[in-house]
């Protein structure tokens, strides 16, 4: 009995240092990451004329620059959309869906784009 008494008090100790040191690492990480870019949704939906078929592709990193990379759950063919909001059509392959060459607000006019919901 006496074990599992110096046990819980240990354990409880642990866990107190991993909250302390945890609070540190959110309180560092805030401190030096810039502000969450707001602007771009969460997914853009485009029309494959070649192969007749919807693509969804996922907002999945944004650069310093401003630039974002969108990709498909599969992970091949990112498109990127540039810090004007423009969607580049690709360099090393043909520009198979409709949304290349379109802006982000172009986009959200025609109801091709999933939001982020922030949390409120």
């Amino acid at each position: 009995m006496h074990a599992f008494r110096s046990c819980s008090l240990a354990g409880l100790s642990c866990a107190a240092m991993m909250v302390a040191s945890g609070s540190a690492q959110v309180t560092w990480a805030t401190e030096t990451a810039p502000n969450v870019p707001t602007g771009f949704p969460l997914g853009i939906l485009c029309w494959n004329t070649q192969n007749q078929l919807w693509g969804v592709s996922y907002l999945a990193t944004v650069d310093k620059d401003g630039t974002a990379t969108y990709m498909p759950s599969s992970g091949k063919l990112a498109a990127k959309v540039n810090a004007k909001g423009m969607v580049e059509p690709p360099q090393n392959r043909p520009a198979a869906f409709d949304c290349f060459g379109k802006t982000i607000d172009e986009l959200r006019a025609i109801g091709r784009v999933i939001e982020l919901q922030p949390k409120r």
